[in-house]
């Protein structure tokens, strides 16, 4: 793939994030053909759809060509073959993938046709400059090497200045757009806080080390004699690290480090969860294993108060009614446009 078509992917993706797209997990009904069954299952063989006509979509006076469509979908390809069992499959999450694409290039020229109709100017050299630091990142300033990129693509140099500034444009509108009026209150801030408290909570964190003994190993007597003995060392006050060596069947998995007793199965989470630092638990069998655990350290469970947490929620709630903005200025584009789609 040329870097030119990894530019593109990038910006697609980055775009389709900045107006709240994302590709649908479910099948969506889509004006295409129903796609025929394969059971094919080498993921290389399954088919891109072949349109009989090359416009896939107008939107105002200007033409989506399917072509270009094809174009744009092209780094997305092995991501959906990886993901298809099937050519059904593969052509269900291609046409879902292709819808958001094509809301993508729909939306590009909306927002340029929108920022030329009110006589919109970016600042001057502005786009010159954007273009010497495209050539100076990716050829070192070397023309040659540009020119040869560009065959690659199939565009001309007047084609490849143009889509930077029409991404230019892009990025600025959305910018102006997204652009908050005034700060976010404190009275937000504390609603989003009260209402989203366990997002600012950090569980008790333990330090576990643990004996291991694999039950099939010993007979009945054995094993009483060994947890016996293992009872004995705690309770004469032998080192964690010594009795571990001494007892444990699986050296290198008697160390869990450090862990939150909630993420811990049900067995192990109800016998640590008040045990203190340097406290063992009783034998715990699980899965044939029995185990004994030591709690060698401990970080407290912390709550964020609400002074340490609002630049977080200031953060999060500005990126909330930025996407909310975005969402909006793009629904009251497409109200006043003429788009029809074939595809």
């Amino acid at each position: 793939m040329s870097s030119l078509k990894k530019l593109s992917k990038i910006l697609i993706f980055i775009f389709c994030l900045s107006l709240c797209y994302a590709v649908p997990s479910d099948a969506e009904e889509t004006n295409n053909p129903p796609p025929s069954e394969s059971t094919e299952l080498n993921s290389e063989n399954f088919q891109i759809p072949v349109y009989s006509n090359d416009v896939a979509a107008i939107v105002n006076n200007e033409i989506i060509t399917v072509t270009q469509l094809t174009k744009e979908m092209a780094p997305f390809i092995p991501r959906i073959r990886a993901e298809s069992g099937s050519q059904t499959e593969f052509q269900k999450k291609f046409y879902e993938y292709q819808k958001v694409v094509l809301n993508v290039l729909i939306e590009r020229i909306l927002i340029v046709a929108d920022f030329k109709s009110k006589g919109g100017k970016l600042p001057d050299n502005y786009e010159q400059k954007e273009y010497e630091a495209f050539v100076d990142n990716k050829t070192n300033g070397d023309r040659t090497a540009l020119a040869k990129l560009l065959r690659e693509d199939g565009r001309s140099v007047r084609e490849f200045k143009k889509s930077i500034r029409e991404h230019i444009i892009i990025n600025f509108v959305l910018d102006e757009v997204t652009k908050l009026k005034s700060e976010i209150s404190p009275a937000k801030i504390k609603e989003y806080y009260d209402e989203h408290s366990k997002d600012f909570t950090i569980d008790r964190k333990i330090f576990v080390k643990g004996v291991i003994l694999e039950k099939q190993k010993y007979d009945d007597s054995e094993l009483q004699s060994k947890l016996t003995s293992l009872k004995q060392a705690i309770q004469s006050g032998d080192s964690a690290q010594t009795i571990i060596e001494n007892f444990t069947d699986f050296p290198k998995a008697s160390q869990f480090e450090w862990v939150s007793v909630g993420d811990l199965i049900p067995v192990f989470s109800d016998a640590l969860s008040d045990l203190q630092v340097g406290q063992f638990t009783q034998p715990l069998e699980v899965n044939g294993r029995i185990y004994l655990l030591f709690v060698v350290d401990e970080k407290p469970a912390k709550i964020f108060t609400l002074d340490e947490a609002k630049d977080n929620i200031e953060d999060i709630l500005t990126e909330k009614y930025q996407m909310e903005s975005k969402k909006k200025f793009i629904e009251r584009l497409r109200e006043k446009a003429y788009i029809k789609t074939f595809i």
